[in-house]
């Protein structure tokens, strides 16, 4: 289809014009184009070879009796012409006549409002006007209609012959086309019409060229003139019910001044010529639905005016172009509304798309860019066009009602649109890309209406192109007022205009072709929302996280909301909820790492009721169906999360208000993680009761495992100063915490029957293996405090005293385990303490060994070597199953 050039030139027209100038611009957006239309040229090429193909295949495999009489059916005076493009390049008579139903049928399907049907039937017209009936009439008209534009002109420059009686004698020569024209109407229906539409057209360019060129008539009668010509034109069109006569003498009608101009710049008097050919429309349009006239008129009447605009206007020229300006676009916003009307019942409310949002998205970009210069009044012109758009969908819903509920949804939406535009417009009106993605989301929604494919193409491109472009050229804006500046409303337009059309697709059926897109609107509308709101809370506020806080939360809470409350059932929308508390996290992160803790003025002020909120989202977002563990790690983040946040304020508020400086109160970490681990194993969370005893083993397991770690770090790093409270080996502050740590894991351990030792040794065993580093760790420790020996693990390592203390501890938890062990059979534990002795014995060998002559190492030694000598009497390994046990074992 052509209409996916047209969109590349668009976007890539934009796209360099925020780089370049907007000449070159242009010229890289025609190149784009045509590679794009060179594309799909070829393609259609190829489909076409394969229709020819399937029609030939076709046509070979029927019988000769069915040929014979297909051929005969061609031949016969009643088988219309067929003018599909298969059938102009193959044989008339190797068309099946389904074949031509079935392309009839699709013709009449697909002639609705679609801006690249207007392009497609356009390359159509243009092929069947040079292939179509009688050739040489239609090409002679042409070169005749040009022919009479340049010797006009240059009658006007050059000819000696008096200047009223040239351009009489080709007024004339046009009467007598239009005359001979309506002569054979009847009898030559085709050919009349052709002739009447080229007399018409000499008849306008000699009227204006008169005016024009020559001076020739004042402007009153020159355009009294034009008038009745353009009724008279009228009249002939809806007379004989003939298009094809509109048509051409429109365009003739409008390509009269181009071709005759003289480069007068007079203005005033080209625009008043195409005020009058637009009245003929608009007349045509009271009587007759012809789209194609309309679409012609649109486009000579805003091309030429924005060629204009772009190559000769001057501010001088504001108030006589912008009262132009304005005419024609109510013109057009009327014809758009006489489209719908004048459509046969069962199609009353058709929306003309071109016409109803390409006539208010051009005029309002030609207003604005005259009225740039001028304070408030890009929003003035933004607040007018919204309030004519409200009150003509109030007023078409009035006098037709349902009929026109689309036509008059579509104009609401753009008043809003433009109303909505006026705020930003009052504050600077240096952009209008935010417009751009307003009117795509509108465009989008139409578009999915009447099932418009490369329409809902264009649309999404442009939503995506109005971002980039605004971006570029307003990257270093961020307002001087918070909030009330066009960088924040620009990019939340921008991103309500993807949010819409987002929402628009994922309503559509699972099977439409853009529907997955609706995903990447929605990211690119959050994404648009969240960093303008994020740039304007870091510019302008003073306490920026607060902003943050309210942000994200309230972001989160009204999707969730929508989605939950009021039934949206949408993905994307849940998503931003469960992302929610990440971001809550991150941000409780920046906090600490700028304070030491979080609740610092003001936001202590707003934690609690993020922290409420947040919660509630959580709780909504229960009811989507989500895989299992998506909700059970939401819960147990946000408990997780919450623990944490709670033991960092009351370390901070134990160092700053109780005076304790000792790194030994670290343990206050513990006390909010083993809070929540009671609260669970007893089912005193509110969402265990909901989720069931997952979420209790999933909070106990991540806290645990906190905890876990916790205990690693600061036995390995913290010396348990207790400053300003003197220090006693398992009753400071830390090793209380352990202790606390480890009564709450065996509770755990043996309340939780997915614990319990009968499911597996694995939960023991950490539980060990950390009590045995908190055991080395106290040892240490007390070393440090009683004997002054620095807390470093280099100078320990180094020193003969906590090398022999170390020995003869280990020996004695490796005894103890051996002996616990087989007085319960339990042969693992067994094994652990003896690999632990083993330990020891290595270490002795290849450390203790090099210094065996200090007392330490004596004495580790001896108590070693004792403990060994016990060890075998007092604690044998146990035996396996006496199904499994081998004689090897039993003497062991």
């Amino acid at each position: 289809m052509p209409f996916l050039p047209i969109a590349a030139t668009i976007l890539t027209t934009l796209f360099f014009a925020a780089l370049i100038d907007f000449d070159a611009a242009l010229l890289f957006g025609v190149i784009v184009g045509l590679l794009a239309m060179q594309r799909l040229t070829n393609k259609r090429m190829k489909q076409l070879q394969q229709q020819l193909d399937a029609l030939a295949t076709q046509f070979a495999g029927l019988d000769p009796g069915s040929r014979k009489t297909g051929l005969e059916a061609d031949k016969s005076p009643q088988q219309p012409p067929v003018h599909a493009t298969a059938a102009a390049t193959m044989p008339e008579q190797a068309v099946p006549a389904p074949a031509q139903t079935s392309a009839a049928a699709a013709r009449a399907k697909n002639l609705f409002n679609r801006f690249e049907e207007f392009l497609r039937l356009a390359d159509k017209r243009v092929l069947s006007y040079f292939t179509d009936g009688n050739v040489f009439v239609r090409v002679g008209i042409l070169i005749l209609f040009v022919g009479v534009a340049f010797l006009l002109k240059y009658a006007a420059e050059n000819s000696r012959i008096p200047l009223e009686f040239r351009f009489m004698g080709a007024a004339a020569g046009g009467i007598l086309l239009l005359g001979i024209g309506w002569r054979l109407r009847v009898k030559k229906r085709v050919y009349g019409l052709l002739l009447q539409g080229a007399g018409l057209g000499i008849i306008y360019i000699t009227v204006f060229a008169a005016y024009q060129l020559a001076s020739l008539l004042p402007a009153t009668l020159a355009f009294v003139l034009m008038f009745l010509f353009a009724a008279f034109t009228v009249a002939l069109a809806v007379l004989q019910n003939s298009r094809a006569l509109a048509i051409f003498a429109v365009v003739g009608g409008f390509l009269a001044p181009l071709l005759a101009s003289s480069g007068s710049n007079n203005y005033i008097g080209l625009f008043s010529y195409y005020a009058l050919l637009n009245t003929a429309i608009f007349v045509i349009a009271w009587y007759k639905s012809w789209r194609m006239l309309n679409l012609l008129g649109f486009v000579f009447t805003f091309g030429v005016f924005a060629v204009w605009m772009m190559f000769s206007y001057e501010d001088s020229f504001l108030v006589p172009a912008s009262l132009f300006l304005l005419l024609f676009f109510l013109m057009y916003s009327l014809i758009g509304v006489l489209y719908a009307v004048r459509q046969p019942g069962q199609l009353t409310g058709l929306v003309d798309g071109t016409l109803v949002f390409g006539t208010p998205v051009i005029a309002s970009s030609l207003l604005m860019a005259m009225l740039r210069d001028f304070d408030y009044g890009i929003a003035a012109a933004s607040a007018s066009f919204g309030i004519y758009y409200v009150l003509l969908a109030r007023i078409a819903w009035q006098r037709a009602g349902p009929e026109l509920r689309l036509l008059c949804e579509a104009m609401l939406a753009i008043g809003v649109v433009f109303a909505t535009l006026a705020i930003p417009y009052s504050l600077d009106g240096h952009w209008t890309s935010a417009a751009w993605a307003l009117e795509a989301a509108a465009i989008l929604w139409v578009s999915l209406r009447q099932n418009r494919f490369y329409a809902q193409c264009f649309s999404i491109a442009l939503q995506f192109g109005a971002g980039v472009l605004f971006l570029l050229r307003n990257v270093e804006d961020t307002g001087s007022t918070f909030l009330l500046n066009p960088a924040f409303l620009g990019g939340l337009f921008i991103s309500l205009g993807a949010f819409i059309s987002a929402r628009l697709l994922y309503l559509q059926p699972t099977q439409h072709r853009l529907r997955r897109l609706h995903i990447a609107l929605f990211v690119w509308a959050m994404g648009w929302w969240i960093v303008s709101a994020m740039i304007q809370i870091d510019t302008h506020l003073e306490y920026p996280r607060v902003g943050r806080l309210l942000l994200f939360t309230a972001t989160a809470g009204l999707l969730v909301h929508l989605d939950r409350q009021r039934h949206w059932d949408w993905r994307p929308a849940s998503v931003t909820g469960l992302l929610l508390l990440p971001v809550l996290v991150l941000i409780s992160l920046g906090a600490l790492a700028s304070h030491n803790h979080l609740l610092v003025i003001p936001d202590l002020l707003f934690w609690p009721l993020v922290l409420f909120a947040s919660y509630q989202i959580i709780r909504q977002l229960e009811a989507v169906d989500w895989a299992r563990w998506v909700m059970l790690s939401q819960h147990t983040g946000y408990v997780f999360w919450l623990a944490c946040l709670l033991s960092f304020e009351l370390l901070w508020f134990t160092e700053q208000k109780v005076g304790a400086t000792g790194d030994g109160f670290a343990g206050l970490f513990v006390v909010f993680p083993l809070l929540f681990i009671h609260a669970a194993l007893n089912g005193r969370i509110p969402a265990i009761a909901r989720l069931g005893s997952a979420l209790k083993m999933t909070i106990i397991a991540s806290l645990s495992a906190l905890l876990a770690l916790w205990s690693l770090a600061s036995n390995i790093s913290n010396s348990g100063d207790p400053s300003p409270l003197p220090y006693l080996p398992l009753m400071n502050p830390l090793d209380l915490a352990h202790i606390a740590f480890f009564v709450t894991l065996v509770s755990c351990l043996r309340k939780l029957p997915e614990a319990r030792p009968s499911a597996g040794h694995r939960y023991w065993a950490v539980l060990g293996g950390l009590a045995f580093v908190w055991l080395s760790a106290v040892l240490i420790r007390s070393l440090h405090h009683y004997m002054e020996i620095p807390f470093d693990l280099t100078a320990m390592a180094q020193d003969t005293r906590v090398q022999t203390a170390l020995s003869i501890l280990w020996t004695i938890i490796g005894m103890l385990a051996m002996l616990f062990a087989a007085k319960r059979a339990l042969r693992p534990l067994w094994i652990a303490g003896a690999i632990l002795i083993t330990v020891v014995l290595v270490k002795m060998i290849f450390i203790d060994f090099g210094a065996a002559g200090t007392v330490e190492r004596i004495v580790s030694f001896l108590v070693v070597g004792s403990l060994l000598v016990a060890m075998g009497y007092f604690s044998p390994i146990p035996q396996q199953d006496a199904d499994t046990a081998s004689p090897r074992d039993s003497h062991a």
